[in-house]
């Protein structure tokens, strides 16, 4: 049950981490308040690494909240050794978030897709079906929006289509979202 605990945690505070990209101040920012991951269903199979949170998926961290209608969480082993025990330890290495998925975060960004994949390797996160952000300074549509966390940076990719070309809506400063 401990096991189950600590991954349950410790997935929940890497996917509520991974899906946007974190301004400057938000990474500065640190906090013991832990990440809390509620579903339907949840399956986790040791065997193989992976973990996975099934129907109203809602992951809620200080950072950072995630809903999404599946998130499957892969993971690796690493045993870390201790003076009288050798207790295992996993690292989230790929989250897949499936249907539904909307991020959202304190500044007030908001993204919604059918479909985002966070890699930690890169810090990359990849956001397909329909994928569109919302912020106060304004929004951003394309067929593709990848986000790297820890560059703080951003790719949005379009459709070959007139119809369906990437799109950034900035607004004025006397028409910005207000708190």
């Amino acid at each position: 049950m401990k096991k189950l605990i600590a991954v349950i945690v410790s997935l929940g505070v890497l996917a509520g981490l991974a899906f946007i990209a974190l301004s400057a101040e938000e990474k500065a920012a640190s906090t013991n308040e832990p990440t809390v991951v509620t579903s339907d269903h949840l399956s986790v199979d040791y065997a193989h690494n992976f973990g996975t949170f099934e129907g109203n998926v809602l992951a809620v961290d200080p950072k950072i909240t995630v809903r999404a209608d599946k998130m499957t969480v892969f993971f690796d082993n690493t045993n870390i050794v201790t003076e009288a025990t050798t207790n295992t330890q996993r690292t989230v290495q790929k989250i897949i978030a499936e249907g539904s998925v909307v991020i959202n975060t304190p500044d007030d960004k908001v993204s919604h897709s059918d479909h985002a994949v966070y890699t930690a390797a890169d810090g990359k996160t990849v956001l397909t079906g329909h994928p569109h952000v919302q912020s106060p300074d304004g929004n951003v549509t394309g067929k593709k929006i990848t986000f790297w966390r820890n560059d703080n940076k951003m790719d949005v990719e379009s459709d070959t289509t007139e119809t369906n070309r990437t799109r950034l809506i900035i607004y004025p400063e006397d028409q910005k979202k207000k708190e």
